[in-house]
């Protein structure tokens, strides 16, 4: 298994209804060899598996190697994410730290060379309110 140390929170920019199949025909089309990220949080707020996380994701260039990749379907620059997709983001987080530990939670455009709005302005203003819920959850 490979180390674990880092969380990306990403959004699809398309619709929120969009399957994941769709995300698949999109990054293989980009070349990718399957999905990019391990999970895709639909507009149900359900956690879908996508890449298998011993896998190395294809979601943050140049940050890949310890960390998993979490997508959100929507647009997050134009619209809120629903309080179901939150609640699907909280119980995927509160899982992978019960197998890795506490990880850190970033946004896609925390990553220094990455030139990106993602995970877009309404749901990235919400992290650091998910990153103190969950230390509190965690004490």
């Amino acid at each position: 298994m490979r180390k674990i140390s880092k969380i990306y929170i990403h959004h699809s920019v398309l619709p929120r209804d969009q399957s994941i199949v769709e995300i698949r025909k999109i990054h293989l089309a980009r070349g990718f060899s399957d999905v990019g990220y391990h999970f895709i949080i639909d507009g149900k707020g359900e956690i879908l598996k996508a890449r298998p996380i011993e896998r190395i994701g294809a979601h943050v260039r140049g940050d890949n190697l310890n960390s998993v990749g979490i997508c959100i379907c929507g647009n997050f620059e134009e619209q809120q994410p629903f309080i179901s997709q939150l609640e699907g983001l909280k119980k995927l987080i509160l899982s992978l730290y019960e197998k890795f530990g506490k990880l850190q939670i970033f946004g896609h455009k925390d990553y220094s060379k990455a030139s990106t709005l993602c995970p877009g302005r309404y749901l990235y203003q919400l992290l650091p309110e998910i990153r103190s819920n969950l230390t509190k959850l965690c004490e």
